[in-house]
């Protein structure tokens, strides 16, 4: 049977597609009204209708020439030690990514659905059968209260994503900087032995005005590579 271009063409597209977003609805809003109003507690909530708590949080900095950015992962799954091995292998997951060199510094940040915050952006992933489906429709309160020289970040989150199943989380969350679980040399950079050195961009209190498991197996985010 001889495939026409079209369909040919069509076949490409879908097979490069490697995460799935859901439509988003009109209205979505963050599940606290202010930082004070997040529980005191590991994040707890969620995702797609399945519940979903912190096992395992962690700070990975991307050094890789034009994909320089920051991101914070916290985790359904869980690892015997920090920075150690996250199992399940592809567990539910919500990335905080700072783009660039900033560095993330205490404040508070508010995410509207879809747009970045003070170049901040929030994600979720699943895994479902045989692919990854995702949400950046997030609408948030993010609060860093502390993040130290040695790289950790404490902070509280309460998030709700417009994915039309009401998936929402709030908590706490302390997160240790890992390294890259991905060899240097294959992603074109030197060793690093500590975190490395960054600008200032902390979060100033609203989107408008606002101003990281290491490289997993599906490897964050598919919306910024």
């Amino acid at each position: 049977m001889t495939r026409s271009p079209l369909l040919v063409i069509a076949l490409g597209l879908a097979a490069c597609q490697d995460e799935v977003h859901p439509k988003a609805p009109k209205d979505v809003a963050p599940p606290a009204d202010s930082p004070e109003s997040i529980p005191d507690a590991p994040l707890t909530g969620s995702i797609r209708g399945v519940p979903f708590k912190l096992g395992d949080a962690r700070v990975v900095v991307d050094h890789r020439v034009n994909y320089l950015h920051t991101d914070i992962k916290l985790s359904g799954g869980s690892s015997e030690a920090a920075c150690g091995e996250i199992k399940p292998k592809t567990p539910t997951s919500i990335w905080l990514r700072l783009e660039g060199d900033g560095k993330i510094e205490p404040g508070v940040l508010r995410f509207e659905p879809g747009k970045p915050a003070g170049g901040w952006s929030i994600h979720y992933q699943v895994r479902d059968a045989e692919r990854w489906t995702g949400s950046a429709d997030g609408a948030a309160i993010l609060r860093i209260r502390a993040a130290t020289p040695d790289g950790l970040v404490v902070g509280d989150l309460a998030v709700c994503f417009g994915d039309g199943e009401k998936s929402c989380v709030m908590g706490t969350f302390s997160a240790p900087y890992c390294r890259v679980s991905l060899d240097e040399a294959v992603r074109g950079t030197l060793p690093v032995e500590a975190p490395p050195p960054l600008k200032s961009a902390a979060p100033s209190g609203s989107a408008a005005a606002a101003p990281a498991d290491a490289g997993a197996e599906h490897g964050g985010p598919s919306h910024k590579p």
